[in-house]
C-alpha cells in the first residue's frame, strides 16, 4: 500500500496527530476577555474621573467669580434666607470671567450663580446649561433634606420664616477693669473681654446676649520725687557707709539704704552697718524634650528667675545677700537737712540731688493730678480701663403654627422681608431644607 510522507514519521512509523486540549484554550480565553474587561472598566473610570474633574473646576471658577462679582458690586444678600442670582453674561460682560471659562470642547454653555445668606455664611450654587457632559452629568433633582452638604456644587437653599416679639434689654455697667486683666484676644462680640468672664454681667437664664459693650476710658497713677533740702552749705562727704578721710561724723539724718548685692554662695564680711539675708538656691531650667535646658549655664537662684525655666533641680545650695546703711559724712559743719519731701519751703534754699527717693504709686484715678505746678517732681502713667454691659433680647413663643415660604411670610406679615428683619421689635426664625442635583 502507497504511504504518504505527510502520515509516517522519519523511522517510519505512523504518524498520530495530537488531539487539541479544549478546556486550556477556554481557560485561556476567559483570561483575556477579564484582562480585556477590567482595561475598559479602568478606561472608562479615567476618563470619567478626567470629564468631572474639568467640570468641577468649571463650577468652581464660576463660583468664585459669582461671589467676586456680587460681593464687589455689594450685591450680597444681608437677610437670612435672601437670594441673589448672577448670570454667565453678567459674569462675561464684567470680564470676572472668559469664554473659555464655561466651554467643554469647544461648545460654551451658560451658567447662573445661585447665592444665599445662610446663617453667618453664604451657600453658593452653579447651575451650567448646553455644555455637553458639564449639563448632562446631572440628571434630576434629589428629595429635600435638612442636612447641609458644603462640598456639593449644585444646591437648591429653600428657606422658610417664622418669628418672635421680642424686647431688648441692657445689664448694668460693671466696674472699670485695668488693662493688664483684659484679654487681648478679640472676642466674637468684636470687644476685648475681661480675662475673668465670671466677672461680666449676669444675664437672665431666658435672655439671649445680642453684644458685650466695652466702654474705654483712662485712668491715671501717679508717684513724686522727693529729696532733702537744708539750710547750710557745708562741705559734705559722698555717701558711704564706713567714715571717709577728712571728715569726723555721719549726719543721721541723711540715712538712706544701698541696693541689696547678687545673691551668692559666699558668706559676705560682717558689719555693724550690713544686713545680711539667707535664701536656698537652686538651678532652674525647662525640658526640651529629655534635656535639660538651665538658666544661665546652671546659676543657683532662690527664686524662679521668670516662666520658661519652671523646674529646678533637688539640689540645694544656701545663699546670701546683703544690703548697708549709707550716710554723707561731716566735719562740724551741719547742714540741717529736712525730711524727705517734693516741695521746699523757706529757710531752705538748697535741694541734695543724691538724698533722691520716689514714692509709691498711687492708686488709679480717673481723675489726672499731673500739672505745670508740679511737672518736676511727678511723674504719671495712663491705663486704658474698660468696663461692660450686656445687650441681651427675650423672646415670645413663635408667633406662627407652622414657618411659611417668603411669600406667604410676607403675605401673612402684610410687610415686606427687609422690613421686617429692620423690626427692632421681631425676631426671625429661619430654617433651612436644601435639594441637591444628582
Amino acid at each position: 500500500m502507497l504511504h504518504s510522507d505527510k502520515y509516517v514519521n522519519e523511522d517510519g512509523t505512523p504518524y498520530v496527530k495530537p488531539e487539541i486540549d479544549k478546556k486550556k484554550y477556554m481557560k485561556i480565553g476567559a483570561v483575556a476577555l477579564s484582562i480585556l474587561f477590567v482595561v475598559l472598566v479602568l478606561w472608562n473610570l479615567v476618563s470619567k474621573a478626567r470629564k468631572n474633574g474639568a467640570c468641577n473646576n468649571m463650577e468652581n471658577t464660576l463660583l468664585e467669580a459669582g461671589y467676586k462679582y456680587a460681593h464687589e458690586k455689594q450685591q450680597l444678600p444681608v437677610i437670612e434666607g435672601e437670594q441673589v442670582k448672577i448670570s454667565s453674561k453678567q459674569l462675561l460682560d464684567s470680564k470676572y470671567i472668559s469664554s473659555e471659562d464655561l466651554t467643554y470642547k469647544e461648545q460654551v454653555g451658560k451658567a447662573t450663580v445661585t447665592i444665599t445668606k445662610y446663617k453667618e455664611e453664604y451657600i453658593k450654587s452653579v447651575e451650567i446649561e448646553d455644555c455637553g457632559y458639564c449639563s448632562d452629568r446631572y440628571s434630576t433633582w434629589g428629595k429635600e433634606t435638612t442636612t447641609y452638604k458644603p462640598k456639593k456644587n449644585v444646591v437648591e437653599v429653600i428657606p422658610t420664616y417664622n418669628y418672635y416679639d421680642k424686647e431688648t434689654y441692657y445689664t448694668p455697667y460693671t466696674d472699670y477693669f485695668e488693662s493688664k486683666d483684659i484679654s487681648k484676644k478679640k472676642s466674637k462680640y468684636g470687644t476685648y473681654l475681661p480675662k475673668d468672664e465670671s466677672l461680666l454681667p449676669e444675664v437672665p437664664s431666658p435672655g439671649i446676649i445680642v453684644s458685650i459693650e466695652q466702654e474705654q476710658k483712662p485712668y491715671y497713677s501717679y508717684r513724686d520725687k522727693m529729696w532733702r533740702y537744708y539750710a547750710n552749705a557745708c562741705n559734705y562727704s559722698g555717701f558711704a557707709s564706713e567714715r571717709p578721710n577728712g571728715y569726723t561724723e555721719k549726719d543721721t539724718n541723711t540715712y538712706k539704704e544701698s541696693a541689696w548685692s547678687k545673691w551668692s554662695i559666699n558668706y559676705p564680711e560682717e558689719k555693724e552697718y550690713r544686713v545680711i539675708e539667707q535664701e536656698t538656691g537652686y538651678r532652674w531650667y525647662y525640658k526640651d524634650g529629655r534635656k535639660k535646658v538651665y538658666y544661665n549655664s546652671g546659676e543657683y537662684l532662690p527664686d524662679q528667675p521668670n516662666k520658661k525655666y519652671n523646674q529646678r533641680d533637688s539640689k540645694s545650695v544656701t545663699m546670701y545677700r546683703y544690703r548697708d546703711e549709707l550716710y554723707r559724712w561731716m566735719n562740724g559743719c551741719d547742714r540741717d537737712y529736712t525730711s524727705l519731701m517734693s516741695e521746699t519751703y523757706e529757710g531752705y534754699p538748697y535741694r541734695d540731688e543724691e538724698t533722691l527717693e520716689y514714692t509709691e504709686w498711687t492708686y488709679w484715678d480717673p481723675e489726672s493730678t499731673l500739672d505745670n505746678s508740679n511737672s518736676y517732681y511727678r511723674e504719671q502713667q495712663v491705663d486704658m480701663h474698660s468696663r461692660y454691659r450686656i445687650k441681651y433680647d427675650i423672646y415670645s413663643l413663635l408667633k406662627l403654627e407652622q414657618p411659611l415660604s417668603k411669600e406667604e411670610f410676607e403675605k401673612k406679615l402684610g410687610r415686606s422681608l427687609a422690613d421686617i428683619s429692620k423690626d427692632p421689635k421681631i425676631a426671625l426664625e429661619v430654617t433651612y431644607t436644601f435639594k441637591y442635583k444628582k
